[in-house]
């Protein structure tokens, strides 16, 4: 399960982190990065302390977004 699929299923098919989290315990983190992206960014700076981790949610992020040509929180 790639971050490209989780994305999918919960952005585009309206999939719940929460029932995500059931289907796929071995991609929790996976699954919880994903759910980070509906939190707009000036949340996330204020929450993730991590600057790599940051970074790396805001490039999946924009990434998946354009994929799939999306607006996200």
């Amino acid at each position: 399960m790639t971050h490209q699929d989780i994305f999918y299923l919960k952005f585009c098919k309206g999939v719940s982190t929460y029932e995500l989290m059931q289907r796929f315990p071995e991609h929790v983190d996976r699954v919880s990065e994903v759910a980070l992206m509906d939190i707009p960014e000036m949340i996330l700076k204020e929450v993730i302390q991590e600057e790599e981790k940051l970074n790396h949610i805001i490039r999946l992020k924009n990434e998946l977004s354009a994929l799939y040509d999306l607006k996200t929180a």
